[in-house]
């Protein structure tokens, strides 16, 4: 455009064109070039944005903070996720599970937040019992379509290692946290486990990078180690197969001592379910605010009256409900933070507001207020069988 200007003044050999004219050529020369830009780069700019966007969505879908649950958590369906992010889960799982067996014996399967997803696999092919896996060249969704490869590798293993996995898989996949919300971090990795039960039917379960020291933290170090030994990389095939037995071992044990713990509703998310450490004036509480003669949970499962239409249709759901604990233990304010339906906040509501008093917190020996989230779980089944 300024070579364009110096043209225009030495054509008029240095004569002062008119105002009007120099600032409509100037406008005329700014929206071509603006319009060229917009041609060339727009398109680029709006792919960028694109996965910027989807970025923000998944690492916010992804965003929990949670205490840790000790078993694997609930798979929600990929069918039921739309938009990038559904086209996202089911191609990067698509491209993981090539080569694999319809029916998983025992699959890994590894999405971490910003390096290329991995996945493996237990089979026996040929009457030879096998590792295999498959690894992405790069982070599916930092890529462009059509561009990332799958790595596939195998190796042969013993027979005590391919049923110690296979058991393995098969009872964490059986015992699934009843679970509301996520347990998913901003950053680290999300593994998922598949498995096929007696009857046929695939089972499968899903875990956030698990604490240290926990059960859930052996299992995925027994599955990466796995993964590494397919790749033909330094792992001693009899130290893991030692290793997967005593996980094995460890995971009955636990089964037989406590069988129904993961039946047990549990709610993990943003919100802090239980009495607060801390007063309303931010004071540090010396005796908790608790109820009395019984627990809550007790308390809440005497008193529910399950909504008709929602036990009718088996709808389960959770309601989280905050309110104040005074310091003659009555309760103020009481109000709904999360309900996955209206009536079950209806009646979450009903049954807080009807509670006797509680013992209330103390600081320096004293009552003192506090606030406390009640987490009350609706599950028809349960109900039922009161």
């Amino acid at each position: 455009m300024i070579r364009s200007l110096f043209f225009i003044m030495f054509v008029t050999q240095g004569k002062c064109l008119s105002k009007m004219f120099l600032f409509n050529y100037i406008f005329f020369m700014c929206h071509r070039n603006y319009l060229y830009l917009c041609q060339r780069y727009v398109p680029k700019i709006r792919q960028l944005m694109k996965k910027i966007v989807f970025t923000f969505l998944l690492l916010t879908f992804s965003f929990r903070l949670a205490a840790q649950i000790d078993y694997l958590e609930p798979v929600r369906p990929f069918s039921t996720y739309k938009g990038e992010l559904g086209e996202y889960y089911r191609s990067v799982f698509s491209l993981l599970n090539t080569g694999f067996q319809k029916q998983p014996y025992a699959c890994f399967v590894a999405i971490p937040s910003f390096s290329p997803e991995y996945a493996m696999s237990v089979e026996k092919k040929n009457g030879r019992y096998t590792l295999i896996s498959n690894t992405l060249s790069r982070t599916y969704w930092q890529a462009e379509k059509g561009t990332v490869k799958v790595e596939t590798k195998s190796v042969v293993i013993s027979a005590s290692l391919y049923q110690s996995l296979g058991a393995i898989f098969r009872l964490v996949t059986e015992q699934i946290q009843d679970l509301d919300g996520s347990s998913a971090g901003l950053d680290g990795v999300v593994y998922y486990f598949f498995s096929t039960d007696a009857k046929g039917k695939e089972q499968m379960g899903r875990k956030w990078s698990p604490a240290k020291g926990t059960l859930m933290e052996r299992l995925v170090l027994v599955c990466q180690s796995a993964y590494m030994l397919s790749k033909g990389e330094n792992i001693s095939e009899p130290t893991l197969a030692e290793e997967a037995a005593a996980l094995l071992k460890k995971l009955q044990q636990r089964s037989k001592e406590e069988p129904d713990a993961y039946k047990k509703p549990m709610y993990v998310g943003i919100y802090q379910v239980g009495p607060r450490s801390q007063t309303l004036s931010g004071k540090q509480v010396e005796e908790l605010a608790h109820f009395l003669d019984m627990s809550a949970e007790e308390y809440i499962a005497e008193q529910m009256i399950y909504p008709a239409s929602l036990l009718e249709k088996n709808v389960s759901g959770y309601v989280l409900c905050e309110f104040t604990i005074d310091k003659e233990g009555v309760i103020l304010r009481p109000h709904i933070l999360r309900s996955t339906h209206p009536e079950f906040a209806e009646e979450a509501l009903r049954i807080v507001k009807g509670m006797p008093k509680w013992s209330p917190a103390f600081v320096g020996g004293k009552p003192s207020d506090s606030n406390y989230t009640l987490y009350i779980p609706f599950r028809p089944k349960s109900y039922r069988a009161k």
